[in-house]
């Protein structure tokens, strides 16, 4: 549960067809793709949801649906809608209340539910039911079955039931069974075997491993069908630590693994012995096994076992236990398992191993790892003295095959692996300190390190003989701990502890460089404690600080390859190259790889079987494989069976999440693109290889085309997060990276459309630049026809001004000409001409201030052309003694009349008032302007002597009048007779 599980009581598992792991467990139905498991609740009294109880098995049907098994139910479920539907089961008599069910599916896809204590249903698709039909299973009168299975050959099924086994044969309709054996099966006819089935399995190698209970005990059997015979391979079923226990199933790995299993047994068969072996650790936290039931198991595409228990749920594969632990030695004369603390390891050039132990003296064994006793100790010289078991380092002189281990207190032991013969030694000038580090140089010379930084050489001249002891002397001392010795050419690059790293000449036996984390920048270490050295090539040497320190020592520059560039701790203890040039790491949390071209590193952890880390010591043996020893055990594996020669699986989109809701990943991936409004713009993709097997050792990378240009790597966890993502077209696509740098086959892609507001959308954006580009065409016709306006203005003023003004100025200057010549001969026609000057002058102002009037703006309201009308009407007809009325109705004020209209409308009124006054000799005038129906009524009438107008002379006058109503797009008339009045009448229509 601590994982995501929603019970440890998980009683199905299932991988469908994309590989993700559905689990059945006591509170419901989950799936897992490898990171988290996806919880699938059913609302309360919901019946279109998978019921929230006890999940009791898990199929997959031809279809891609799941058929599930709740407590007394049976259903078929949809991954893709999430969608359940209640299956019916159609009985004929009673099921009784002890029954349980159990579906079947066969080869060929069909469907049984077999209920104990009744008999087998078959779903009938037509009717979505299960129903009894006697043509698809027969069983004998009233055998109750148990458990069924079905003959990979020839297509039979066999039935375990309470009476014995029966077999039916679906080609004939044929059941055999011991009243019915016309073949004398043994199985059928051996009394024996006329007892309860429990358990019924038959393997891709022809034998029916078969459970029965005659009475108290189990007992198992296998049986071949080939050759009819009982095999004896069932040997360990019965070892349950005598604990009660009940094998209830048979499993079968594709590699042809045989594993049993049930109440308390879990127990696998080791086809060398032909017997069974109890599998069951309960030491080792969450890489052991500790269950009490065992309710199925089941292989993966990986071929990885998943095993359902009590305890929740166990994941193993067999054939990749590449890391192979041991912690036996010989010890007292036995072989013993026990915490070995081992300090050094070196392998001898007899093909055996040797590792020095900090307390418990030597061991040794075989080139295969099995423990193998030896000499070394065997002195009571040894024995005496304590300082000789606690060993640190180890080395053999491979010429003259003597093997070196330097021990606490400046004890020395030197093996002859030939005479098998110890010595034992003092090493003078290093007052009895532990000897840390020893190593040869090539011309034989054996140098040592010391925990205080003695550094000694013995000269190989001096012999293994009585003159061995005056080899030594005094090379150097660092005064602090020698932690590493390595020879290289002629030189010895020694590592010690705060001090850094010393480049020391064997000939002058003098430091000639020293490299520390003070110097400048790319020539300094990480840190001055160098824990680990190893020679990569004839320039390059690795440098553990804790961090991985790559030096150049043709340009001394320094390297640092720390967390940023992928290192999984900075705990390094041990270094080994391997024949194909990585570099293998010793980590306190495990074992490291580390690819130095494609700079890239690997991590093996508990989950691949490294379970303790802490590495003090490692070997590269002759034959390739790597040994690495910790305070534990011995590790030992080989670098080529960790090579992931094959790509990695496709990445599988696994999870779609809108904001914070997640949407049914399969059916938006049936989808051609996925589209989303603008206010859905925050979205998470979820993906994982579905591998469960390499999981922890693939790298991801994924970028939204349309938006990102380059790959991003996902370090924080397998899923990219969008947020406030802008209307666009985008493709998602994600692909990943195996630990060897074999890139997935494919690229997985998602077409995502995320669509414009509509004030973005295409139609719209048109629409509106349609609107402006009539508003600009608008706006121009306007100021067009402004321009026109005013040009007909000034085209107006210039006529008005050159009809009238012009006129008159010119009938001016002809009178003036002509008073001038009467001036002194005629005073009386002088006289009339200054008359007609002056009146022409009187009616040029006047006719001058009418066009100023009509083109000043602030004359365009209806109040100020009423108020001129009245008061040009009061100048003239008062003049005259003509009373008048003059009325003006409110709604008029409201209206609006350009300046044209404006004009015209008062010239016509004008017009009609001189006339009144000039012609008509009445008395009373009545003036009045209405607005009746949207129209502007003008109406002048006087009682004066009338005319007929159909025989007056109209004149300009008329013909004006008429002409500016017709600009008013209005219409004039004019009503009278003689002796009875003239009326005028302007109607215009009004805005």
């Amino acid at each position: 549960m601590k994982d995501g599980l929603a019970s440890n009581h998980v009683y199905s598992i299932l991988q469908d067809r994309k590989g993700f792991m559905w689990f059945g467990t006591a509170h419901g139905l989950q799936r897992y793709d490898g990171r988290k498991t996806v919880m699938y609740r059913s609302p309360a009294g919901n019946a279109r949801y998978v019921p929230g109880s006890n999940i009791n098995q898990l199929l997959e049907d031809t279809s891609g649906l799941f058929w599930i098994r709740p407590d007394g139910e049976v259903g078929l479920f949809n991954p893709e809608t999430f969608r359940y539907q209640k299956v019916a089961i159609h009985t004929l008599r009673e099921v009784p209340p002890r029954a349980d069910y159990r579906l079947f599916q066969t080869s060929t896809g069909a469907v049984f539910l077999l209920i104990t204590r009744y008999g087998i249903l078959y779903f009938d698709p037509k009717s979505n039911a299960f129903v009894e039909d006697n043509s698809r299973i027969q069983l004998p009168p009233d055998w109750k079955p148990i458990n069924m299975t079905e003959d990979p050959q020839n297509g039979d099924y066999w039935i375990g039931c309470e009476p014995g086994l029966a077999i039916f044969r679906p080609s004939t309709r044929e059941v055999f069974y011991k009243d019915h054996n016309p073949h004398h099966h043994p199985l059928l006819s051996d009394k024996q075997f006329h007892q309860p089935f429990t358990a019924l399995f038959i393997d891709k190698q022809q034998r029916c491993w078969f459970t029965t209970w005659p009475s108290i005990n189990e007992a198992f059997y296998c049986f071949d069908i080939r050759s009819n015979k009982l095999l004896p391979f069932t040997a360990g079923l019965e070892d349950r630590d005598n604990v009660y226990g009940e094998l209830h199933r048979y499993f079968q790995h594709s590699k042809g693994g045989i594993w049993a299993s049930g109440l308390m047994v879990l127990h696998e068969f080791d086809s060398t012995q032909h017997r069974f072996q109890r599998i069951r650790d309960e030491h080792i936290d969450d890489f052991g096994i500790r269950f009490e039931k065992v309710w199925q198991m089941i292989e993966d595409r990986e071929q990885n076992i998943w095993i359902a228990t009590d305890e929740g749920i166990f994941i193993f594969n067999p054939e990749r236990q590449f890391f192979h632990t041991t912690s036996y030695s010989w010890f007292k004369g036995a072989v013993t398992s026990k915490r070995l603390a081992l300090k050094c390891i070196v392998e001898a050039s007899n093909g055996n191993i040797y590792g020095g132990s900090w307390g418990w003296g030597s061991f040794s064994w075989d080139a295969d790892l099995n423990a193998i006793p030896n000499n070394i100790m065997n002195s009571s010289i040894a024995d005496k003295d304590r300082g000789y078991y606690l060993q640190w380092s180890m080395y053999e002189d491979s010429v003259n095959h003597k093997l070196w281990i330097g021990c606490q207190s400046g004890r020395l032991i030197i093996y002859d692996l030939k005479t098998r013969q110890s010595s034992f030694y003092i090493v003078p000038s290093i007052d009895e300190k532990t000897i840390r580090q020893i190593t040869r140089d090539e011309n034989g010379n054996i140098w040592l390190g010391t925990q205080y930084g003695h550094l000694l050489k013995w000269s190989a001249d001096a012999g293994y003989g009585g003159g061995f002891i005056k080899g030594f002397h005094l090379a150097a001392n660092f005064g602090t701990i020698i932690i590493k010795l390595l020879p290289v050419n002629n030189h010895l690059w020694i590592g010690t502890h705060n001090r850094g790293l010393h480049k020391f000449d064997m000939s002058s036996e003098k430091v000639i460089r020293t490299y520390h984390s003070k110097l400048s920048e790319g020539q300094s270490l990480q840190s001055d404690i160098v824990n680990e050295l190893m020679q990569y090539n004839d320039s390059i040497l690795f440098v553990s600080t804790g961090q991985l320190n790559k030096l150049n020592t043709r340009n001394d520059s320094i390297q640092i390859i720390g967390a940023e560039q992928g290192l999984p701790s900075s705990s390094i203890g041990t270094l080994v190259k391997d024949h194909d040039g990585n570099l293998w790491i010793g980590l306190m949390n495990g074992i490291a790889r580390y690819h130095p071209i494609r700079k890239s590193f690997t991590l093996f952890t508990q989950k691949d079987g490294v379970i303790n880390g802490n590495f003090e010591c490692d070997l590269l043996k002759r034959n390739g494989d790597v040994v690495f020893g910790n305070p534990h055990e011995i590790v030992v594996f080989n670098p080529q069976n960790l090579y992931i020669k094959a790509p990695p699986l496709e990445v599988q989109i696994t999870d779609f999440k809108l904001f914070n809701s997640y949407l049914p990943a399969d059916s938006i991936l049936k989808l051609k693109e996925v589209k989303l409004e603008h206010t859905q713009n925050s979205i998470t993709i979820e993906f994982a290889t579905l591998s469960y097997l390499q999981r922890d050792k693939t790298t991801y990378f994924y970028m939204l085309d349309g938006l990102e240009k380059n790959w991003i790597r996902a370090d924080l966890g397998l899923y990219a997060n969008y947020s406030m993502l802008p209307p666009g077209n985008y493709v998602f696509k994600v692909m990943c990276r195996n630990a060897d740098g074999i890139d997935s086959p494919n690229i997985t892609t998602l077409k995502i459309v995320v669509q414009p507001p509509f004030w973005q959308s295409w139609w719209f954006i048109t629409l509106l630049a349609m609107l402006v580009a009539a508003l600009v065409y608008m706006i121009h016709r306007f100021r067009l026809n402004r321009v026109l306006e005013m040009e007909k203005v000034r085209t107006r003023i210039a006529r008005d001004l050159h009809d009238d003004m012009g006129s008159t100025l010119s009938t001016i200057n002809i009178l003036s000409e002509m008073a001038k010549m009467k001036v002194n001969n005629d005073a009386a026609k002088t006289g009339e001409y200054l008359n007609k000057i002056s009146d022409n002058s009187s009616r040029m102002m006047e006719a001058m201030d009418d066009i100023v009037w009509s083109i000043n703006p602030s004359n365009d309201s209806m109040q100020r052309i009423t108020a001129r009308m009245r008061e040009f009407a009061t100048g003239v007809l008062e003049a005259r003694n003509i009373e008048f009325s003059f009325r003006v109705d409110d709604q008029v004020q409201d209206l609006k009349l350009n300046m044209e209209a404006r004009r015209d409308l008062f010239l016509v009124f004008k017009e009609a008032v001189n006339n009144l006054a000039k012609y008509s000799y009445c008395k009373n005038a009545d003036i009045s302007l209405r607005v009746i129906d949207h129209t502007l009524l003008l109406r002048i009438e006087d009682d004066g002597i009338g005319f007929d107008p159909n025989n007056a002379d109209s004149g300009n006058g008329l013909n004006n009048m008429q002409k500016r109503a017709q600009s008013l797009k209005g219409t004039l008339q004019i009503l009278s007779k003689p002796g009875k009045g003239t009326t005028v009448l302007l109607e215009v229509p009004a805005t």
